[in-house]
């Protein structure tokens, strides 16, 4: 039986991520104790009744307090309200970190945050996911052989910047570090961009193509399934690189239409040739 990483870890927000992180620390005992906080009664005992968690609360002091790791595993938009209500309870020694897709809001909010001796935050994303959300869609092995990324500032503690880092290898993934801003402005451009352009391919279809749309349209219009507000609230949160990311598209576009509406097909042929000389890259 493998010893125990931290004797109490907490996870805020038990949706697919945070579902998914509970779980998998407890299929690892990876955690003497999980705790999971949510804000409603429902989710709590959703996340019990399926062995997700030792305890549940509606109280996010309580959660926390004690705790030698807390991941936040909320929407972009509410993780800046959630460091600053949990840090002042956070026990002497503890690391936060969260499982946000966009960084650099998130750790500015955590670095505002009256100085705490042994007590630290570390940003954290985990390339991992599914246009389902919710406890339900959580998987204990969601995270095995994927990417996580973390985004320690200079000022982060080595050893707090180990934990977080132990925390997403235990749970089978590869880490890499990055910072807030080289996060955001490339993550804007292999998922928030994407997911964009799966919303506007599933927009730009007539009513009367959809019945015939086969296995490639699905495939590429899969993410386009996923909660629109929860993307909404990242394209807000990440807005510049999003709009950045969208420029570059655009002029690719127009570049490609320009050679279609010409008959150019041999230029065309060169340029999505190289797209799939890229592509072929991709594990």
């Amino acid at each position: 039986m493998s010893v125990p990483r931290w004797p109490r870890l907490t996870v805020v927000g038990p949706g697919l991520i945070g579902g998914s992180v509970a779980r998998g620390v407890r299929a690892r005992r990876l955690a003497r104790e999980v705790v999971v906080v949510a804000r409603h009664k429902a989710a709590l005992r959703t996340a019990l009744d399926a062995g997700a968690a030792d305890v549940g609360t509606t109280d996010l002091a309580a959660g926390v307090a004690g705790a030698a790791l807390v991941v936040l595993c909320a929407p972009i938009g509410a993780l800046p309200g959630l460091i600053r209500a949990a840090w002042p309870h956070l026990a002497p020694g503890a690391v936060l970190t969260d499982a946000g897709s966009v960084k650099r809001s998130v750790v500015e909010a955590a670095v505002a945050c009256p100085a705490r001796p042994g007590v630290s935050f570390v940003g954290g994303h985990p390339m991992a996911g599914s246009e389902r959300s919710g406890f339900e869609a959580s998987d204990p092995d969601l995270f095995d052989g994927r990417l996580a990324l973390v985004t320690p500032t200079p000022d982060t503690p080595e050893a707090a910047v180990g934990a977080v880092t132990d925390l997403w290898e235990a749970l089978g993934s590869t880490v890499r570090l990055l910072s807030a801003e080289a996060h955001d402005h490339l993550v804007a451009q292999i998922s928030h961009l994407p997911h964009l352009a799966a919303y506007a391919l599933v927009s730009a279809a007539e009513g009367d193509a959809l019945p015939l749309a086969g296995r490639g349209f699905v495939d590429a219009t899969r993410i386009a399934a996923s909660a629109e507000a929860l993307w909404v609230d990242i394209f807000r949160g990440n807005r510049e690189p999003l709009l950045e990311a969208l420029t570059r598209y655009e002029a690719v576009l127009a570049r490609w239409r320009e050679l279609v509406a010409r008959g150019d097909w041999v230029a065309l042929d060169a340029e999505l040739a190289r797209a799939r000389e890229v592509r072929e890259k991709l594990a």
